[in-house]
């Protein structure tokens, strides 16, 4: 009979015994240091994922540990820096090759040894990052590298960044991290009316989500450049601001699941403007702002004329408005206005309604199934 803990000669057992430890990392670092076999398997589960460059630091090259000792790679005292030989990199690299996913929290750290190490991939096999950007990322570094998946591009809220910031990272990103699928651009205060973007090349982009503090004029240039690319997923929240959506070009012609965060009248605009025929789900979340029923009205029309041959799921959350006061009233209303129309709708399976109402919910009325082709399911809840 075969030995049970010969089962430990098989790499992939070991992998797995690691990944169930992620989240106690004290046990992982027992496990690398009790043999030589548990040890690449625990310490690449324990180096996936990081949030802070502080283990980083003792790795460093001596003089690039006293140069953010002493002035924490300040772009002054990083510009007179020559770049160590490869061998001071060694310990350093064999940690960095590990990490696939990178919060935040070591954006600052990231940035100055990629200055550092230019035309240098710093985390040469990472999959997600999570960045916060203050200052605009130099034209020589290689910040993403190829085999990035998904990014997140935040700045400090309520702060506005360098104009140039945004577009500069989404250029990089697109220069170097050609097979990126996810991009999240978020807590954004944008201090700029128009954005400079040239064209880019993301090739394999299906998902984004925009929710920035950001101009209407810089959001509808944002979505122009991204609607080059395959997006089929897109989430958005639009400024409380009026914006004039109307543009020549297709917005996101590929899409198939859209939510959109905003007023009635602005989700209807936004709508107009995508140039898909085969939406499949749409989410409309109104939390804040005017949700005038005239508005609804020209929503449902629009959504009935531009996904009506393809919508699957249906989901609209309007919440109680300043300028409304009998919410009951609206809310009946509003399916008055939306229910006659739902035959339009041939392949509607789920509708989700979330009204203005005092009321309770089995105050609304059934819905008649013969009139609805494809619905099976319906939810109401008061909001």
């Amino acid at each position: 009979m075969v030995s049970s803990c010969h089962a430990l000669y098989i790499s992939e057992i070991l992998s797995e015994i690691s990944y169930q430890l992620e989240d106690d990392r004290k046990s992982l670092s027992r496990l690398a240091r009790c043999c030589k076999a548990f040890s690449d398997p625990a310490l690449d589960v324990l180096w996936r994922r990081m949030s802070f460059f502080s283990p980083f630091i003792p790795l460093l090259p001596p003089k690039v540990l006293t140069l953010w000792v002493e002035h924490q790679f300040s772009a002054e005292s990083i510009a007179g820096l020559q770049c160590p030989p490869m061998h001071e990199w060694k310990a350093f690299d064999a940690y960095a090759r590990r990490v696939r996913i990178l919060y935040s929290g070591a954006s600052h750290f990231l940035a100055g040894v990629a200055t550092i190490r230019a035309d240098f991939n710093v985390f040469p096999f990472l999959r997600s990052m999570s960045m916060q950007l203050q200052e605009p990322i130099q034209p020589g570094i290689r910040l993403f590298p190829e085999t990035l998946q998904t990014l997140e591009v935040s700045g400090p809220a309520y702060i506005n960044c360098k104009d140039s910031c945004i577009q500069v990272a989404l250029a990089h990103a697109a220069r170097d991290a050609p097979f990126l699928k996810h991009l999240h651009v978020e807590d954004y205060s944008y201090n700029s009316d128009r954005l400079d973007t040239p064209p880019l090349h993301f090739k394999h982009l299906r998902s984004v989500e925009i929710s920035a503090f950001i101009s209407s004029n810089v959001l509808k240039s944002l979505c122009c450049v991204l609607s080059q690319s395959p997006v089929i997923e897109l989430k958005i929240e639009l400024p409380p601001t009026s914006c004039i959506w109307d543009t020549p070009q297709s917005l996101f012609p590929h899409l198939e699941r859209l939510e959109i965060h905003g007023t009635p009248a602005l989700a209807e605009a936004f709508i107009t403007n995508v140039f898909s025929s085969c939406v499949r789900s749409l989410t409309i979340r109104h939390s804040r702002g005017p949700a005038r029923l005239e508005d609804c009205n020209r929503l449902f029309s629009t959504i009935v004329n531009k996904c009506g041959l393809s919508l699957q799921s249906l989901s609209l959350t309007i919440s109680r408005s300043p300028v409304l006061h009998n919410h009951d009233g609206m809310a009946h209303d509003i399916m008055d206005a939306l229910f006659p129309l739902m035959p339009n709708l041939e392949h509607l399976e789920e509708l989700h309604l979330s009204l203005p109402s005092a009321t309770q919910v089995d105050d609304y009325p059934s819905v008649e199934a013969s009139g609805w082709p494809a619905l099976r399911r319906v939810e109401f809840m008061a909001t």
